[in-house]
């Protein structure tokens, strides 16, 4: 009888290891499901999401060095007027100019 029950509790272990094994090397399916929860977890808009910043947090990484700021409103409004040091990108060109962004600083758009 207690030959028969470790035989059972072994063959149940080996089981358990090999059905885990697959499971760990087996990420085909597992890629898929991943990829869909994370989709149905973003946000409807990114733009919610991104960090806010006050003017006086502003001032203080531009006098660090810290910070550029890119006005995203089109050319005409930027030339009319736009905060000290701003450089223009309006919103629709961001995405084509990407590569011109710095890596070394924090990145802040405004609109208004």
């Amino acid at each position: 009888m207690r030959k028969l029950f470790l035989a059972a509790l072994a063959g149940a272990s080996a089981t358990a290891l090999l059905l885990a094994a697959c499971k760990a090397t087996d990420t085909a399916g597992n890629l898929n499901s991943n990829k869909a929860q994370a989709a149905a977890t973003q946000p409807a808009n990114p733009a919610e999401e991104a960090r806010r910043v006050t003017v006086a947090e502003l001032q203080k990484m531009l006098d660090g060095g810290e910070a550029a700021i890119y006005d995203t409103r089109p050319k005409s409004q930027y030339d009319a007027e736009h905060i000290k040091g701003a450089l223009s990108m309006p919103s629709g060109e961001v995405s084509n100019r990407v590569g011109e962004l710095p890596k070394d600083k924090t990145i802040v758009f405004y609109c208004t």
